[in-house]
């Protein structure tokens, strides 16, 4: 199986956009605290529909992903970031497929 990422979908309250990021970097930081932190993180913002953000990352283990909802600044960071939003939905998925473009198959 690949690797744990945690991915969410955030719907934030409409012009509470630049709070929302400020707030999303605050939790980035807030993970990069944590014992075993995600490998990295990234935040996308729809262009049809600036409230609309993803974020995803990814984790070396189950158990870390478990260890970082137990804590409780992770916890308080994440009320910043839902506090902003009309719906969050996170959840824990796997990568089963990767393509890297670069290196499909090419007639020389």
């Amino acid at each position: 199986m690949g690797a744990p990422y945690t991915l969410a979908m955030w719907q934030v309250r409409p012009g509470r956009e630049a709070a929302f990021v400020a707030a999303w970097d605050h939790l980035a930081q807030t993970f990069a605290g944590l014992p075993a932190p995600p490998e990295w993180g990234t935040l996308l913002q729809s262009d049809a529909d600036p409230s609309l953000f993803y974020s995803f990352g990814p984790w070396r283990r189950l158990d870390d992903i478990a260890a970082m909802r137990s804590d409780a600044g992770v916890q308080e960071a994440l009320q910043r970031v839902r506090d902003l939003c009309e719906n969050a939905t996170p959840g824990v998925y796997r990568v089963v497929r990767h393509v890297d473009v670069d290196d499909r198959p090419r007639d020389d």
